[in-house]
């Protein structure tokens, strides 16, 4: 399993953004409806979909899990935006589950060496070729800040849980390219065994 958890604290989980103004009247939900078109479209080329998972943690109390949407794959950013809203409305589809949590819980769930290990996506960290060895020997998870990086908050949780930075290099990307780019990462090392 590869997973993704991205952090949307300032969004609303009443799912009361307006269509046309995803950026500005959902406090950037377009972040997350980048990264699932990259998660679940655009970024798998070998990898297995069903083997993929993305967790969005609204205003630190929503969780939203979404799996392989098979053949109900949404086309656009709109149509992603309308799976978000419906679900965040208690009318989610089959392959989104909807549940209260923060980030400490989720946090807490997936940071279990050597079972499972949470990796924090941030510049700063070693880049991501340094601990190949150590993604194929473990369930991996990787976290995402919003547009802003990560509150102080989680900056906090991740220095008490001691959760390992990864990088993908010098440069601040989008998290969708995030999401593409471990994905490919992923299905390169795969491809060399």
């Amino acid at each position: 399993m590869l997973r993704f958890i991205q952090l949307l604290p300032q969004v609303s989980p009443k799912g009361d953004f307006i269509l046309k103004d995803l950026p500005g009247s959902g406090k950037r939900i377009d972040i997350l409806c980048r990264d699932l078109a990259a998660c679940f479209s655009w970024g798998p080329i070998t990898w297995l979909k069903a083997s993929l998972e993305l967790i969005a943690i609204i205003a630190d109390t929503t969780i939203l899990t979404f799996r392989h949407p098979g053949d109900e794959i949404p086309q656009n950013e709109v149509g992603w935006a309308l799976v978000i809203r419906n679900s965040l409305r208690e009318q989610p589809p089959e392959w989104v589950s909807v549940s209260n949590g923060s980030v400490e819980e989720i946090i807490k769930m997936y940071s279990n060496p050597p079972e499972s290990t949470l990796w924090v996506l941030d510049e700063k960290g070693s880049h991501v070729s340094e601990i190949e060895t150590k993604l194929h020997i473990t369930q991996n998870s990787f976290m995402l800040g919003n547009h802003k990086g990560f509150n102080s908050q989680t900056e906090e949780l991740i220095a008490k849980y001691k959760l390992p930075r990864v990088s993908l290099g010098k440069k601040s990307y989008l998290s969708s390219h995030c999401v593409a780019s471990i994905i490919s990462e992923f299905e390169r090392s795969e491809n060399v065994e």
